[in-house]
């Protein structure tokens, strides 16, 4: 394979920025109105606008793909590269991706943790906390005060969640990052097998990837293929298959298809959005300009981690909390003053993030400059301006 460079373009970097954080946007959108409204089906009738509302307010599973392929065209692409160029070094590759996780995993765990504890001891009365509410509210499928537990901390802690099939707390949003830490392992491994040389190591790298595969289950295996299928856009990063509109046709088509069930299987819904939005991401090469609030994109896109990580257990105190004081009784249905109740918690929840990020996301060059002094005892220069993407 020939060595060549990951060049992002402008425009292109614009378009990943904006991916990002509307993909954390739109997680944080279906969940709160999960928290809040009843169901589709419960709501009786329905105007235009509500229609809209919940149709849009639905696309958090979907963004989580989204957040796959970009994670394997920005991480798995950048190993292609480096392996080509014969320069990928693990230590240095593990660091990076050690201090990306943790600078705000560890936090988003005990903060969430914390909030859980608080929300179970004084604002349970409604029994978000241990399910024992009456009816069903979608996003709220287990007994979260069950899961703080020692033994579930240390298991998400170290990315093996998938083990009990249980996140810490109420914190459901864990599941993904488990499967991202395993992406960046066994990624570099399935292509070093096509860069080094001597039968013996090849046979070593196949070992380590038996066990890793082994040890998996089937749902993070078929779901790496979409992290794969982002890294795999490095070969092709320097021309365009589709022109950008068509590419964002399809993606609004799988999008759909998704939202309204037309396909049935989840599986291949959610390849189908990993699909188009691989798309657009190559058909985002070539162009020159930029996209408008570029800036404002990218300062959003800086805190789309925290807001991924920390949003859910804040959104389960605050709703907690507002049953309590009366403000909202059970899930209702759409009216104007659910939907000023809506909106506050929804702009609560995103400066709760904004500043969870301020002291963990923010400071990842930092803690990463910290770890690389650690083992190389030399001294470090902090970067002036953080690249969340890295």
């Amino acid at each position: 394979m020939n060595a060549r460079q990951l060049n992002i373009t402008p425009f292109q970097s614009d378009m990943l920025d904006l991916s990002r954080w509307l993909a954390a946007f739109m997680v944080v959108v279906e969940h709160l109105r999960s928290l809040l409204y009843v169901d589709y089906g419960s709501a009786g009738v329905h105007g235009v606008g509500v229609k809209l509302f919940y149709f849009f307010s639905g696309f958090g599973h979907s963004a989580v793909m989204v957040f796959f392929v970009m994670s394997g065209f920005l991480v798995g692409g950048k190993v292609l590269e480096r392996l080509a160029q014969g320069n990928f070094n693990w230590q240095k590759y593990g660091l990076d991706r050690f201090s990306r996780l943790y600078a705000v995993y560890l936090l988003a765990l005990l903060l969430g943790g914390l909030l859980d504890y608080l929300g179970y001891q004084h604002f349970n009365q409604f029994g978000l906390y241990d399910h024992s509410f009456p009816g069903t509210i979608a996003v709220v499928n287990d007994n979260y005060h069950d899961h703080l537990t020692a033994g579930l901390f240390a298991t998400n802690l170290v990315m093996c969640q998938f083990n009990v099939g249980l996140t810490f707390g109420s914190n459901g949003p864990l599941w993904s990052l488990s499967n991202e830490a395993w992406y960046y392992l066994a990624g570099p491994l399935i292509f070093s097998l096509f860069f080094i040389k001597g039968i013996g190591r090849r046979m070593l790298v196949l070992v380590g990837l038996a066990g890793i595969v082994w040890f998996l289950p089937a749902s993070i295996l078929i779901y790496a293929l979409l992290w794969l299928l982002g890294a795999l856009l490095y070969l092709i990063n320097a021309r365009r298959l589709l022109p950008l509109w068509l590419s964002l046709a399809l993606l609004g088509g799988a999008l759909t298809i998704a939202r309204t069930e037309w396909v049935r299987n989840t599986i291949i819904q959610d390849f189908l959005i990993g699909i188009s939005f691989a798309l657009v991401i190559n058909s985002a090469v070539g162009i020159a300009r930029r996209l408008p609030a570029n800036r404002w994109s990218r300062a959003a896109a800086n805190c789309s981690y925290s807001v991924y990580l920390c949003h859910y257990p804040f959104l389960v105190l605050v709703v907690s909390v507002l049953f309590r004081l009366g403000v909202v009784g059970y899930p209702g249905p759409a009216s104007l003053k659910l939907a000023s109740v809506y909106l506050l918690v929804l702009l609560l929840a995103l400066g709760w993030c904004y500043l969870v990020s301020l002291a963990t996301e923010r400071q990842t060059p930092r803690i990463r400059g910290w770890l690389n002094h650690g083992l190389a005892r030399k001294p470090f220069v902090p970067l002036a301006r953080p690249d969340s993407s890295q």
